[in-house]
């Protein structure tokens, strides 16, 4: 990977072709499956239109880092949340930036000053939360007063992978604050500080775009990413499990194809990243989901 281009993890609706085509193309350097250790997500941030809830990923343990490893394309599932790791150049990264709700400019005067040191950025990010004793709360204070900005919405967060290399994800806010007592979270604010299952979340905002966004997420599995952690509770509303699936099998003829136009990925290098198509649906359980099997959600 050159330099100037930094791996970003994904665990939501930025999983899927379907999701990333709202960003518009992109030149991707490398795409391929990560696993999340200590880190469990699901629904729980007010988006910023107010009118559904987004993915958000929290840890586990508060005393323990966040993790991930880059996963091979034959790798089976672990029970662990996983997510998609897309390589970006610095404008694209701006765009990530702005669909989790940060500023891309206050992204880029992060990137700048890292530069300035003869860094990557997420290496210059993870430099700053190793100074801060790998505390959350320490790490955003740092960031903000570096450069007078956070956000309600979303915070960058380094992460360092299990072969060392560092790179970057974007997290939502909770009781641990954004870095400033004056910018109070959008969960804490709203009060939804816990995670909600996508039925739960449906409950509490039955509306098209929550069904969207939904589907928007579990299209990640074409890819071969796991998504059951987001399944399992479909089975407690066939309603709403009976939309999900109508949508999914009306989008996921188009997926790979929206997914390949969005990255600008060849599609050797994409296969040799996620394997044979004919094993992905499998592998991330949308497959016995779309059967009607909604215990292999479990499986």
């Amino acid at each position: 990977m050159r330099s100037t281009e930094t791996i970003v993890l994904e665990y939501g609706s930025l999983m899927s072709g379907y999701g990333l085509q709202s960003r518009g193309p992109l030149r991707a350097a490398s795409a391929g499956r990560v696993a999340f250790s200590n880190g469990e997500r699901g629904l729980g941030r007010l988006a910023n239109a107010g009118d559904h809830f987004a993915m958000v990923l929290d840890r586990v343990r508060d005393d323990v880092p966040l993790g991930a490893r880059l996963l091979a394309a034959d790798a089976a599932p672990t029970g662990e949340a996983e997510g998609l790791a897309i390589g970006v150049a610095p404008m694209a990264l701006a765009r990530f930036a702005d669909h989790a709700g940060y500023s891309g400019g206050a992204l880029q005067r992060l990137r700048e000053e890292a530069t300035a040191e003869g860094m990557a950025l997420a290496d210059y990010l993870w430099a700053a939360f190793e100074r801060a004793g790998l505390d959350v709360r320490d790490f955003r204070t740092g960031l903000y007063r570096r450069i007078g900005y956070t956000s309600p919405h979303a915070v960058p967060h380094p992460i360092r992978l299990s072969d060392g290399r560092c790179v970057l994800t974007f997290l939502a806010p909770g009781f641990e604050g954004t870095g400033s007592d004056r910018i109070v979270a959008v969960r804490v604010r709203s009060g939804q500080t816990g995670l909600l299952s996508p039925t739960d979340a449906w409950r509490r905002q039955p509306s098209r775009a929550q069904l969207a966004y939904l589907v928007s997420c579990l299209l990640g599995g074409v890819h071969g990413i796991a998504v059951r952690d987001l399944l399992a509770s479909l089975a407690d509303d066939p309603g709403l499990a009976g939309a999900v699936r109508g949508a999914i099998v009306t989008e996921q003829r188009q997926e790979l194809a929206r997914f390949l136009a969005a990255t600008n990925l060849p599609a050797s290098t994409y296969f040799s990243a996620f394997g044979p198509a004919s094993h992905a649906l499998d592998r991330s359980g949308l497959d016995g989901f779309l059967r009607g099997c909604m215990g292999s959600a479990d499986q």
